[in-house]
């Protein structure tokens, strides 16, 4: 996996949890205080409403690239281990795998229907 957002690259290492659907939302764990200061500093300068390129590469392969708008972030401390999670709505998207056709997308799926699929999968 691979995030790139607001100027900001994190790779697999630190990428935990990449969720794409109307919003895109990226979340990460950071063990090593001295890379957090890195991450702190750039995070600092996110401001809500602020417009934003991302690049994502999920673990599928799937890549996309789209801009949008920052509708919130969060970061922490636990432990000695630090974490934030960026969630942008997305305005534009482009996405190589849109070019070829499939007979569901993975990563474009709507709370219901994620719901729907667990319900029906219990069933």
């Amino acid at each position: 996996m691979y995030a790139k957002i607001c100027d900001m690259e994190m790779l697999s290492t630190y990428v935990t949890d990449v969720v794409v659907g109307d919003v895109l939302v990226v979340q990460a764990l950071v063990a090593n205080p001295l890379d957090w200061h890195h991450f702190y500093e750039k995070i600092s300068a996110i401001k809500k409403g602020n417009r934003t390129d991302f690049t994502v590469v999920t673990k599928e392969g799937e890549r996309l690239v789209g801009s949008g708008e920052v509708k919130d972030f969060e970061k922490w401390n636990n432990d000695g281990k630090f974490g934030f999670k960026i969630k942008i709505a997305i305005k534009k998207q482009k996405s190589l795998s849109d070019r070829r056709v499939r007979l569901e997308a993975p990563l474009r799926r709507s709370a219901e229907q994620v719901d729907l699929q667990i319900k029906q999968t219990v069933h």
